[in-house]
């Protein structure tokens, strides 16, 4: 059998398909949802930061325009502006902590 795309090399050298998840097999619950797009905004203040440390707050700013513009291309104007509101909230959040 040749090595294809679908398939990897194991550790005899022989060739072994590689096992696919259907992605209607794969189901996440809401919570967990809700905290992956928690997480992604603070990742997005997190590399924001760090972009205004080595750019300047100039280039940071058209670095995060890009980026947004990026983000409503593949995932929609909504997915987007749901982003920016939690990075918003966490921002807000993270003020008050240190309060």
């Amino acid at each position: 059998m040749k090595p294809n795309k679908s398939s990897t090399k194991s550790v005899v050298g022989l060739v072994m398909p590689t096992p696919r998840l259907a992605p209607s097999n794969v189901s996440m619950s809401q919570e967990t949802l809700e905290h992956m797009r928690q997480c992604e905004a603070r990742e997005w203040i997190s590399r924001y930061k760090k972009k205004t440390i080595e750019l300047g707050f100039g280039n940071a700013q058209l670095w995060w325009a890009k980026v947004k513009s990026d983000i409503e291309k593949r995932r929609g104007t909504q997915a987007m502006q749901d982003l920016v509101n939690r990075m918003k909230q966490e921002q807000e959040n993270g003020k008050s902590r240190t309060k």
